[in-house]
């Protein structure tokens, strides 16, 4: 398993709108000033907590989804599986209450 943390520049302008300015596929984790040292400590440290799972050993049956603990300073911006799961589930919901009917093209709230 390879795992690959490109860096991507971004600038966010006045209206808040992201700019890509540059994507390093390989950004440099050379330390250059005492700051730089810590930064990039924690980038790594954070990183391999997201990686693999809480024994150490990655496993087909672990939970893919790190607890807040283990995202460090990162954060989850989407996760499509996570969305996909949940909208299930609210469609299951509403299917058992009788709150949602079938349409073959869509789904109609009542």
């Amino acid at each position: 398993i390879v795992y690959i943390y490109p860096r991507y520049d971004i600038l966010i302008d006045s209206n808040l709108k992201p700019w890509l300015l540059e994507v390093n596929a390989s950004p440099s984790l050379t330390s250059t000033t005492p700051s730089d040292r810590v930064l990039k400590a924690a980038l790594i440290s954070d990183v391999i907590n997201i990686a693999l799972p809480p024994s150490g050993v990655p496993d087909v049956k672990w939970n893919k989804l790190p607890s807040k603990e283990a995202l460090g300073k990162f954060y989850i911006l989407y996760d499509e599986e996570l969305v996909q799961a949940e909208a299930k589930e609210t469609e299951s919901r509403a299917h058992r209450h009788g709150k949602l009917k079938s349409d073959s093209k869509k789904l109609v709230w009542k």
